[in-house]
């Protein structure tokens, strides 16, 4: 119907078929089809033609039914199950009234077509923090440049920070290269030569990138980041630059503050609430890193790895941009009322 609508506003075929997100044959069939049958009048010509073939076996009475005792079971069940198959679910549903006839492959149909699929399921993590939105909405203000209900000013800078701990993995054997018919094989074993960590500081509105590779994650080491990015501009001289961190044992909430206060006082730490690492901006570059230097991962020594991964720094800093983050504090607040009416009391 929205096609023949969206003809008699003029539109193309091809805008149509953009618009709808169908093919332009589609569109072209619709409008013949309209055309042939509108002899009968305009509305006549819109309802569907009687369809060949068999009959529909379950009404949406019995279809009801059976997603009912799907969602009954599913949660209700006292079988040693913690994943059901079609299989699994049409050995209960077939004891029912009315449904000992249903087949497996109605009842994939029956599930696959109906809106509510309880079967399906992710994991999630319920925030733990009892202060979780006031510290989120911090964080999400910082990100859409206001602090403390004010916008920020030119001369203050937002820094997203934290440190990665990488594996450095050595190959067993060498890789294969790609040839016709077989694609580039890399070694499935490895040895563990060690860790190294990887401290970095992400400027929110610049989208500026800075980091180090240290043995290990500790104060003096993240110290060393805070000093290195403090210590040239437009940071040494700014307003205000907040430090956004988690409460990892460097930078942990009840000591970073004061300890970054003192070495610079224009520095402002911002502690982000318990398990909410999806808050913090540097876990994009992070995963960026993870996918374009990390994955596979075949080098010889910690060195090797170390200069990969600053040598990757340098080369994404030269097209690197501010992030499109667009989720904001009322956002937040939003999806947590909504989730308030289907998490139990």
């Amino acid at each position: 119907m929205l096609i023949i609508l969206w003809a008699a506003k003029g539109k193309t075929i091809l805008e149509t078929a953009k618009g709808l997100d169908c093919c332009e044959q589609t569109v072209l069939n619709w409008r013949k089809w309209f055309l042939e049958r509108r002899s009968g009048g305009p509305v006549q010509a819109l309802i569907d033609r009687t369809r060949s073939g068999r009959p529909v076996t379950y009404t949406a009475k019995a279809r009801a039914q059976v997603i009912a005792i799907v969602c009954e079971t599913l949660n209700e069940h006292q079988l040693p199950l913690s994943r059901f198959s079609i299989t699994d679910l049409l050995k209960v549903i077939v004891q029912e009234q009315g449904l000992a006839g249903l087949s497996h492959a109605s009842l994939g149909r029956i599930l696959a077509q109906d809106a509510l699929k309880p079967w399906r399921y992710r994991y999630w993590l319920f925030p733990r923090d009892p202060a979780f939105v006031q510290k989120a909405c911090v964080v999400l203000d910082l990100y859409a440049g206001f602090w403390q209900g004010q916008r920020l000013g030119p001369d203050e800078h937002v820094l997203s920070v934290d440190e990665k701990t990488i594996q450095v993995l050595k190959r067993c054997h060498d890789g294969l290269p790609a040839i016709p018919g077989h694609t580039r094989r890399v070694e499935f074993e490895y040895e563990r030569l060690g860790t190294i960590a990887y401290h970095a500081a992400w400027d929110v509105f610049r989208g500026k990138l800075f980091g180090r590779i240290v043995a290990n994650t500790c104060i003096a080491t993240f110290n060393q980041l805070v000093e290195l990015v403090m210590a040239q501009k437009p940071y040494q001289s700014a307003g205000r630059t907040f430090w956004i961190v988690d409460s990892g044992s460097a930078h942990h909430s009840s000591t970073f503050p004061a300890r970054l206060q003192a070495m610079y006082p224009n520095a402002v730490a911002v502690s982000l609430p318990t398990h909410s690492s999806w808050l913090n901006q540097i876990e994009i570059v992070f995963s960026i890193v993870h996918r374009k230097v990390l994955t596979p991962m075949e080098v010889s020594d910690e060195q090797t790895l170390a200069k990969r991964i600053l040598d990757f720094q340098d080369y994404y800093q030269e097209t690197a941009k501010p992030f499109s983050w667009k989720f904001t504090a009322a956002d937040l607040k939003e999806r947590l009322d909504a989730l308030k009416n289907f998490v139990p009391a």
